[in-house]
């Protein structure tokens, strides 16, 4: 069995959905929740959920709500013995969403995290190197991502980078990468960012040349395009009647990818797997969808 550590954020998401249609400005009515989740805790909670061994480092706070982060974790079988307890709070997340389950806006408080130092890392070498693959978010702070980055490239190990955010990705331009990093996700606003290019096939090439082997842009509706040595291959996207909930879903496609490369798959059909778990997801109102599963996704990813 595949064993991957994911490096990143974990949270509790409060999210509002609106009834109808949102009307900015005022109060909506609609449907308030509260779940755990965190880019890195979802990636770890989906790849457990398709027979990942996953192991999650991040930064939990000694509160309530790192208390239910930890149990959530537990229940799922990710592997927290990397967790570290910081000084500050547990971090949370608080979306708006439309009627259609859309985000409308977010905010983000993941300070907690940037307690993990690259010191922190160095201790943590041996499981980094035992891994089949390592997966950070840009929640970690810059010194993190860039000791990663020459670290996994020194020792020929596979780092994925998700992006996170359009703030988040930024981390990514404050230094360079002296060998190929093996993957990234951005989506098209990330992408943007990291290459100032409008054009999506540019902004790929832009970003091989900055030091990414591979590249998996996520496009939302429209899939999503996984570029390599071997070409760039646009991977359609599930269709989806009735979306519960966009949140996760980018989450989703990245575990996706991931449980496809630690398979043995190309990154075109490790795409488009992370393209069915994202489509399960979205047929989901949690930030992880509890009915996904290795089985679930090769039929729904299974070519027709």
């Amino acid at each position: 069995m595949a064993e991957v550590v994911v490096i990143g954020g974990a949270n509790v998401d409060i999210k509002g959905r609106a009834s109808g249609s949102f009307v900015g400005a005022t109060s909506n009515p609609g449907d308030v929740t509260v779940a755990v989740g965190g880019v890195g805790r979802n990636i770890a909670e989906n790849l457990a959920r398709l027979g990942v061994t996953a192991a999650l480092a991040t930064v939990l706070g000694d509160d309530a709500n790192g208390r239910l982060v930890r149990e959530a974790c537990e229940a799922a079988h990710v592997d927290l013995s990397l967790t570290l307890t910081g000084p500050a709070a547990t971090g949370s997340y608080l979306a708006i969403l439309d009627g259609r389950g859309e985000l409308i806006s977010a905010v983000n408080d993941m300070r907690g995290v940037a307690w993990l130092q690259a010191g922190h890392l160095r201790a943590m070498a041996d499981r980094l190197l035992a891994a089949d693959m390592v997966v950070a978010d840009c929640n970690i702070d810059v010194a993190c991502l860039e000791w990663l980055c020459a670290f996994t490239a020194e020792h020929d190990r596979r780092l994925v980078i998700e992006p996170v955010s359009v703030p988040k990705a930024k981390k990514l331009l404050a230094f360079r990468r002296t060998k190929p990093v093996f993957a990234i996700t951005p989506n098209r606003q990330q992408l943007e960012t990291l290459t100032r290019e409008g054009d999506v096939h540019s902004a790929i090439g832009k970003l091989h040349a900055m030091g990414f082997e591979n590249i998996v842009a996520h496009l939302g509706g429209k899939g999503a395009i996984a570029s390599s040595a071997e070409g760039m291959f646009d991977i359609p996207a599930f269709p989806v009647d009735d979306i519960a909930d966009v949140t996760g879903a980018g989450d989703a496609a990245v575990a996706g990818l991931v449980y496809g490369l630690t398979s043995g798959f190309d990154l075109a059909a490790s795409a488009r797997f992370g393209q069915a778990a994202a489509a399960i997801k979205l047929q989901s109102h949690s930030s992880v969808a509890s009915r996904l599963d290795r089985d679930s996704l090769l039929r729904l990813a299974e070519p027709t």
